[in-house]
């Protein structure tokens, strides 16, 4: 059950930066202690251990700097607010806040009726109800994301890495037979698959699919190993020298796409020339389509 922000026990939102001294102790000994124990409040207590008082920052400037005291001589009892105003433990922000509108303060010890067990403070509560506004607000949203595009993101992160696992084949027959040009477009393309996929895989879910769902996955898979598919033809340019880049990336997104989609079709004029281990990994492309659909298929129909 969520909980709305004013209805949150005020113990969620206390701070500690307080210390608790005697009303006797000079101002400028209080500052010392206060700039040690990093503290922005304190809490004066008299001879009996009752909490008569409290003293912030303010206080300190408006009471002593700007009236040019001797922060030695003046004592705490002089310059603290008076009486305290405490809340109870077992209170709601809603009841600090209207607390807060009654006597015009910024500030509310935290009791146990016994001892001080902490501080809020009114610019603390403001952040904290603001976050709390923005997460009720995006809450709808982020179910969307989670029962709409998580299993997909999930699935397409598995088919990628799937992808670039197989892909380290081709990548090792570069490799072996020298052809050091396109063992780098494959290694590039591989790398690529493996970041992508494990983002993905780091958003998503593997959760059962819907029609809707399973046509969008079939879709951007293709299209994204057709896209991550194309770096090794980038790299290695298979078409001619003096090609322009938008050609291409257009010409390369091409034979991906000819590959993983096992269509077949090529705008290389000369494929006979091309390194054996980039001829493979053309073949390997269609072959990596064909798992690529089977996997889509038994998603779809056996989530």
């Amino acid at each position: 059950m969520v909980t709305e922000p004013l209805d949150r026990s005020v113990l969620s939102y206390m701070h500690h930066q307080l210390i608790i001294l005697d009303e006797d102790i000079d101002a400028a000994t209080a500052v010392k202690l206060m700039h040690d124990k990093k503290a922005e409040t304190i809490i004066v207590k008299n001879k009996n251990d009752e909490y008569v008082g409290i003293i912030t920052d303010s206080d300190i400037l408006d009471k002593i700097v700007m009236k040019g005291e001797d922060s030695d001589q003046v004592f705490l009892k002089s310059i603290m607010s008076s009486p305290l105003i405490t809340i109870s433990a077992r209170a709601n922000v809603r009841q600090v806040l209207e607390l807060m509108r009654l006597n015009v303060i910024k500030r509310i010890p935290v009791t146990d009726n016994i001892h001080i067990l902490g501080m809020v403070t009114q610019e603390g509560l403001a952040h904290v109800i603001r976050t709390s506004v923005l997460e009720i607000t995006f809450r709808p949203y982020r179910v969307v994301i989670r029962e709409h595009y998580k299993p997909i993101w999930g699935n397409l992160g598995f088919i990628l890495q799937f992808a670039g696992l197989l892909f380290i084949g081709p990548t090792i027959l570069a490799t072996s037979l020298g052809e050091m040009k396109s063992a780098v477009g494959m290694f590039l393309c591989i790398t690529s698959m493996f970041v992508t996929g494990f983002v993905l895989n780091s958003y998503g879910e593997k959760t059962p699919m819907n029609l809707r769902q399973a046509s969008v996955l079939m879709v951007s898979s293709f299209i994204l190993l057709s896209f991550f598919g194309s770096i090794p033809y980038m790299y290695v340019n298979p078409f001619y020298t003096d090609i322009d880049p938008l050609s291409l990336v257009v010409k390369s997104f091409f034979e991906s796409a000819s590959g993983f989609t096992t269509t077949g079709l090529s705008q290389l004029l000369q494929p006979e020339d091309l390194p054996k281990s980039f001829d493979f990994y053309r073949s390997f492309t269609q072959w990596i389509g064909g798992l690529s659909l089977v996997y889509l298929i038994m998603a779809f129909f056996y989530p």
